[in-house]
C-alpha cells in the first residue's frame, strides 16, 4: 500500500439502480459489495477510513443527483434550482438532509473530501465537481440573490481533494443507442407509473426517489398512504419524466449525445485530482470486433458485451473505438467528458491536479466494481488499493 499523506473523508456515489445502505434492500444486496461483501463497512471497520454512502435518485439525472449530493454533504433541503426545475418540470425543492460533513472546509481532516462514483455515479460526481467549481450562471440569473443556493455560486472546487470514477458513463453508453428512444420512453412511462401506484408503499424497501416529479413522497416524512393512489395528480409528472429527453431522465442521459451535451464546457478545478478507472470485459476477435472474455462475471454481460462489441452507429458517434466494453459501458465513455484532454497513466501516483488521468482498464465487467461474482480477496484488494492511492496523493493547497 502507498504511504498515507492525507486523512480526508470519502463519499461513495452509486449509479443506476443504486440504493443507499439504509434501504431494506441493502440488507440483502449492497451496491458496493454485492451479496457477501460490504465495501463501506470494510473501509470503516477494518481500515479505519471515514466513509459515507448517500442514497441518490436511482433513475434521475446527473443534475438532480448532484443537487441531492450537495444537500447530503452540507445539510439542508435539496434545491434543484429555479431555472432547472422550470425547464424540466420538476419541483424546485426536494428532501431535507441533516448533513454528514456540515463542517467541510474547516482546517484539519474535514478540510476536503474525496468522491468516488461508479457507473452513472461517474457523471454525477463529474457534474457535481464542475458546479462546485464554476457554479451555474443560469441559476444565478433566474434566482433572487437572497434565495440562490450556495451550490450554484461555485468557488468551492478546492473542497474536493479527488474525484475518482469507476466505469463511468461520462459519455453515455451505446446500449441506449442500440435500444432506441421508443424503448427508452416506454420503460420510463412503465417505471414511473409503477412508482406512482406502489412507490410510497415500497419506498423503505427500495426507494425509487421519484418525488422530484411529484409522483412519490419522501419515505421519511410521508404518512399519507393514500398518496400512492392519487394518479390524477401524478400524470403530469409521469409525462414530464418520460419526455425529459435533454436532462432529468437517466435513460436518456445515458445516450452519448445527451451526456456530451450536459457536460459540454466542463472545467476542472486546478487543485483537484481527477482519476478514471475503466474496466473492460471484451477482447478483439478474428473479425476485428469484440467478444466477451471467458469467465466474465455476470452472465447477462456476456450477451450485452457481445452486442456492444459488434454494434456501431457512426451517425450518433458510436464508431470502432467504442467496441471495447465492460458489458454495459463502452471504454471510451469511462474517461473525461467529451473535449476534455486526458492523460493516460499507469499508476495513480502519476496523476496531476487539474488534469483528467485515465488508468489502464481492470480486467472485469461492470459489476466487478460492485463485487458481483468476484472473490472477497480480489475485490477488496483492488478497491483498497484505489483508496490507498488517493490518500497518498499530496495535498495541493
Amino acid at each position: 500500500m502507498a504511504n498515507k499523506v492525507t486523512n480526508y473523508p470519502t463519499i461513495l456515489v452509486h449509479g443506476f439502480l443504486g440504493v443507499g445502505p439504509d434501504d431494506y434492500f441493502s440488507y440483502l444486496y449492497r451496491y458496493f459489495g454485492s451479496f457477501t461483501k460490504d465495501l463501506r463497512k470494510h473501509w470503516i471497520n477494518d481500515l479505519g477510513y471515514e466513509v459515507y454512502q448517500p442514497a441518490l435518485g436511482p433513475f434521475t439525472g446527473m443534475w438532480e443527483r448532484s443537487c441531492e449530493l450537495y444537500a447530503y454533504i452540507f445539510g439542508g433541503t435539496v434545491d434543484y434550482g429555479v431555472y432547472h426545475s422550470e425547464k424540466h418540470g420538476i419541483k424546485r425543492f426536494g428532501r431535507t438532509y441533516p448533513g454528514v460533513l456540515t463542517d467541510l472546509g474547516t482546517p484539519g481532516d474535514h478540510a476536503k473530501v474525496n468522491l468516488i462514483g461508479h457507473s452513472f455515479g461517474g457523471p454525477t460526481v463529474t457534474m457535481f465537481a464542475w458546479i462546485m467549481t464554476e457554479g451555474c450562471k443560469e441559476e444565478l440569473a433566474a434566482t433572487p440573490a437572497d434565495e440562490v443556493s450556495d451550490f450554484f455560486k461555485g468557488g468551492k472546487g478546492d473542497l474536493l481533494h479527488s474525484v475518482s470514477t469507476l466505469s463511468a458513463t461520462n459519455r453515455g453508453t451505446s446500449a441506449t443507442t442500440f435500444a432506441g428512444e421508443g424503448l427508452l420512453e416506454g420503460i420510463s412511462k412503465v417505471l414511473m407509473t409503477a412508482g406512482a401506484y406502489a412507490g410510497d408503499a415500497i419506498n423503505k424497501v427500495y426507494d425509487l426517489y421519484f418525488d422530484p416529479w411529484g409522483v412519490m413522497e419522501d419515505p421519511v416524512v410521508c404518512t399519507d398512504k393514500s398518496l400512492g393512489k392519487d394518479m390524477a395528480a401524478k400524470k403530469a409528472g409521469i409525462t414530464a419524466y418520460a419526455e425529459a429527453k435533454q436532462g432529468g431522465n437517466i435513460w436518456y442521459e445515458m445516450q452519448p449525445e445527451v451526456s456530451d451535451a450536459m457536460l459540454d464546457g466542463w472545467k476542472a478545478n486546478k487543485n483537484t485530482y481527477y482519476i478514471a478507472h475503466p474496466a473492460c470485459a471484451t477482447s478483439t476477435n478474428k473479425y476485428g470486433t469484440q467478444s466477451p472474455n471467458s469467465g466474465v462475471g455476470f452472465p447477462l454481460f456476456s450477451v450485452t458485451g457481445f452486442i456492444m462489441g459488434n454494434y456501431m452507429n457512426k451517425k450518433r458517434g458510436v464508431d470502432e473505438s467504442w467496441l471495447p466494453n465492460d458489458g454495459i459501458v463502452n471504454v471510451p465513455s469511462m474517461g473525461a467528458p467529451k473535449g476534455v484532454e486526458e492523460e493516460q497513466i499507469t499508476e495513480t501516483a502519476q496523476a496531476k491536479p487539474g488534469k483528467w488521468a485515465v488508468l489502464p482498464p481492470v480486467n472485469w465487467d461492470h459489476q466487478g466494481w460492485a463485487g458481483m461474482f468476484v472473490g472477497k480477496g480480489k475485490y477488496y484488494g483492488i478497491l483498497d488499493q484505489i483508496l490507498a492511492d488517493v490518500y497518498a496523493l499530496p495535498d495541493t493547497k
